[in-house]
């Protein structure tokens, strides 16, 4: 019994470890047809990266499969922008919270030729990645994908270059 509330305990703290501004916000904006919000654990996202990264032979991939090994709780976000009155002022608010009470730092502001934005955001604590927020936008759709971490940032872009080759 005494197993069950202990793992009960880490469980909820768990669930609980990333910032209500974000959980809010998910809450906010998964209203909707075919809005979609998920939750994956991060102990389901080190066993699947270690699978993924015995699985393949391609130096590449197994270094991008080790890294998201260090990614804690993932939470993703996906909404069709018509189903609020200002989906952009929404985001701006939600990154302007973050980086201005709770020590987020804006690395990123990326502006397609296509009209795509993606952001990135990340909390820095003594000198490891521990939280990332990464927006992307389209004209009629947002994702927000928030992610607890343990990254330094030469593994962060280790991580992006890979991604680039692949």
């Amino acid at each position: 019994m005494l197993r069950i509330l202990l793992l009960l305990c880490l469980l909820s703290s768990g669930i609980s470890a990333q910032d209500q501004v974000i959980r809010d916000f998910i809450k906010e904006h998964r209203r909707g047809e075919e809005n979609v919000a998920l939750t994956v654990p991060g102990w389901l996202i080190g066993l699947a990266s270690d699978i993924a990264e015995h699985a393949t032979d391609d130096p590449h991939e197994q270094a991008v499969f080790s890294l998201a090994g260090e990614l804690g709780t993932l939470r993703v976000l996906t909404y069709d922008n018509e189903d609020f009155e200002a989906p952009g002022a929404s985001i701006v608010n939600l990154l302007f919270s973050l980086e201005r009470y709770k020590d987020f730092e804006r690395w990123a502001d990326i502006r397609t030729q296509d009209g795509e934005r993606i952001s990135l955001t990340v909390r820095y604590k003594k000198e490891r990645i521990r939280d990332l927020v990464v927006v992307l936008q389209d004209g009629e759709r947002t994702t927000l994908v928030s992610a607890r971490a343990n990254l330094s940032a030469t593994e962060l872009g280790e991580l992006v270059a890979n991604l680039e080759e692949l």
